[in-house]
């Protein structure tokens, strides 16, 4: 009887200690993951969102301003493909747009969408000329106002110079 009782024994120390490996570690990783949460590493503080948005919206406006500069009155070969650039370059504001909205709600809407719509139909109106022979003076134009307000428009919100 002597030895069932001291294997019982065993058994009960053993199980007590059987899972103390495993609870160590279970303890370690919460504390790392609430330390790091803590700390603010791996997530998007607000600052730094609004850092990296303006700089993306910078450099988008930069690029939309620049392909407009380079178009000229008399419909270049490569109008059609610097046309294809502008829209790029105005669909990303508009997807950084969509996406602050997407976070904030209607409050952080940055550009209403009539702006987008104005330039892509004068991007549109101005291939059709473009492609037709038409005079493409009018649509150039007409073009140039609505980047040079979109480009006004971002420099109200988001200033002149990189932060």
């Amino acid at each position: 009887m002597y030895r069932y009782s001291n294997q019982s024994r065993f058994n009960s120390v053993m199980r007590s200690n059987r899972y103390r490996p495993i609870l160590v570690i279970v303890i370690v990783i919460v504390a790392a993951f609430l330390l790091l949460k803590l700390v603010g590493v791996g997530g998007l503080s607000e600052a730094n969102f609004e850092n990296q948005r303006n700089a993306k919206l910078r450099s988008e406006i930069q690029h939309a301003v620049s392909q407009t500069n380079t178009l000229s009155r008399l419909g270049a070969t490569t109008t059609s493909n610097v046309l294809g650039k502008i829209r790029q370059y105005v669909h990303g504001i508009e997807i950084i747009n969509d996406l602050n909205v997407s976070m904030f709600g209607e409050v952080g809407r940055l550009y209403s969408q009539s702006i987008f719509d104005t330039i892509y139909t004068v991007i549109d109106a101005y291939d059709a000329k473009l492609s037709s022979g038409q005079k493409v003076s009018d649509s150039l134009s007409a073009l140039t106002e609505a980047i040079d307000a979109l480009s006004e428009r971002t420099t109200a919100l988001i200033g002149s110079s990189p932060t």
